[in-house]
């Protein structure tokens, strides 16, 4: 079977956690409490257009993202920073960045639940 059967490819994790079984699943079980907190709080904080929250948000998510290159996830995060600073009412956008987060942050849960439960 194959390691990247989404956005996350688990070779990255298993060179840095020196190919360690053990090593990779405490990283995925700590990985999806993570990202389901993370979806949780961009959610929130976007419709409530909080900004400062946002930031803090992503800026725990952030390293592991880069790690990962999770870009995606970097993008619409990055988007709905700059909606919040440059739009007096950012409605409908505000709903798609929060639609395509939770869908990428599905496909991300998703698989590490695959990787979890092997």
């Amino acid at each position: 079977m194959s390691d990247k059967n989404g956005p996350i490819d688990f070779q990255i994790i298993r060179d840095m956690l020196y190919n360690d079984d053990a090593y990779v699943k405490e990283f995925c079980d700590a990985s999806v409490i993570s990202f389901s907190e993370f979806k949780s709080n961009f959610r929130k904080n976007l419709m409530e257009e909080d900004l400062d929250t946002l930031r803090r948000t992503g800026h725990k998510i952030k390293p592991v993202a880069k790690m990962l290159k999770l870009d995606p996830l970097l993008s619409i995060y990055e988007k709905s920073k700059l909606l919040l600073m440059e739009s007096d009412n950012p409605g409908e956008k505000k709903k798609q960045y929060v639609k395509e987060m939770d869908d990428y942050c599905e496909e991300i849960l998703d698989q590490l639940h695959q990787r979890v439960d092997k």
